[in-house]
């Protein structure tokens, strides 16, 4: 503790890159009690041009950055981070991202570690890679003190490689940035978005790879143009962007826009939210839709079943790959009483998937182990 006894936090990330992960770092440090714990957060690599550093410059947290390379970062990391916490008193170190654990199980401190599992690396990487990199990130979460998973899924995953006892604390929305409109600031924001105001406008949003399900999306889509004219918009960049481009031409209104910084303005656009992931840890995209008030539709996979576990008539599952069932969801996710579907999706985030939330259980954890 320092001498004013604020419980000091050190986050450890690569680099603040504009997505999931540090989203939800912004999250639990914007709503952590100020009072009680003193946030400051280290970097290992050198920012991008896209970054989330000025975000949290806005709301008061000091940053630091090793300027590493990846190479240079896993051989200096650790004498650079044991510098930075001789000269800046530590209670507890919370690390966010795959190279940050690897480097934190290094360090030679008596300092409580505590990482966030989010991801299944033999999913996302191959059966090779992600094989040597999932082996070792759980060899590393063995020598920290607490280990979080971010849903059921990612903790049995977590469990069966370290042998220990994992919690779970669900990723959190920021329900002041995502939040729902009335019908009158729908039509604004279509009109400024180039979308139809008389049409059905479905969004889905996320890094465009070949684990999101993009061409049974399309595909999917594609079927149900005949007997409609609504609009299917595609946020996000990614090695699929210019086949997403390709693949959707001909097979109706379908839009890949690309990275856009106002997702929240096509949440608030749309009438419904798809997402024919393969795998997910817990989805910030969904939920943000969700505390939009949007209807969602989602591939059957354990963490959209985690999710609409807590309320069935946010939305509709259909079977991963599974073409002809993502047409009839299309089909059939407007259908019924409209406001029913917009107050489950809300309850789901102002009941459990909220940021508040999310950051108060992180509190209570690091209160737990610098006690």
């Amino acid at each position: 503790m320092t001498k004013d006894n604020k419980i000091n936090i050190l986050y450890l990330a690569s680099r603040l890159r504009p997505q999931g992960p540090i989203f939800q770092l912004y999250n639990i440090i914007k709503y952590i009690d100020r009072e009680k714990f003193h946030p400051y957060i280290a970097t290992l690599s050198p920012e991008a041009p896209e970054s989330h550093l000025e975000a949290f410059r806005e709301i008061d947290v000091e940053c630091h950055s090793f300027g590493l390379s990846r190479t240079a970062g896993m051989v200096l990391g650790p004498k650079k981070i044991i510098k930075l916490i001789n000269e800046n008193p530590v209670n507890l170190i919370h690390v966010f991202d795959y190279r940050s654990t690897l480097l934190c199980a290094k360090l030679p401190l008596d300092i409580p570690r505590v990482v966030t599992a989010r991801q299944s690396y033999r999913q996302v990487f191959g059966p090779v890679l992600g094989r040597f990199m999932m082996k070792t990130f759980l060899r590393a979460c063995g020598k920290c003190e607490r280990t979080v998973a971010v849903s059921n899924s990612i903790r049995t995953l977590t469990e069966n490689g370290t042998f220990r006892r994992i919690d779970i604390i669900h990723n959190g929305i920021d329900r002041d940035k995502f939040k729902p409109v009335d019908q009158e600031e729908k039509r604004r924001l279509r009109s400024r978005l180039g979308l139809p105001p008389d049409k059905h406008v479905f969004v889905s949003v996320g890094f465009l790879s070949k684990n999101k399900g993009l061409p049974t999306l399309i595909e999917a889509f594609s079927k149900i143009r005949e007997n409609c004219s609504d609009v299917l918009v595609l946020l996000g960049s990614g090695p699929l962007l210019e086949k997403c481009s390709r693949l959707a031409t001909g097979k109706g209104d379908i839009r890949p826009v690309g990275f856009v910084e106002n997702v929240q303005d096509y949440l608030g656009a749309a009438d419904a939210y798809v997402s024919a992931s393969l795998t997910e840890g817990c989805p910030n995209a969904v939920m943000e839709a969700m505390a939009c008030g949007l209807p969602v539709i989602l591939s059957d996979i354990p963490a959209h079943r985690e999710i609409l576990d807590f309320d069935k008539k946010a939305g509709l599952l259909f079977p991963t790959r599974n073409i002809d069932s993502l047409s009839n969801a299309f089909s059939k996710c407007l259908d019924g009483d409209y406001s029913e579907k917009t107050r489950a999706a809300l309850n789901i985030i102002n009941n459990h998937l909220n940021a508040e939330n999310m950051s108060r259980k992180y509190q209570e954890l690091y209160a737990e182990l610098c006690r």
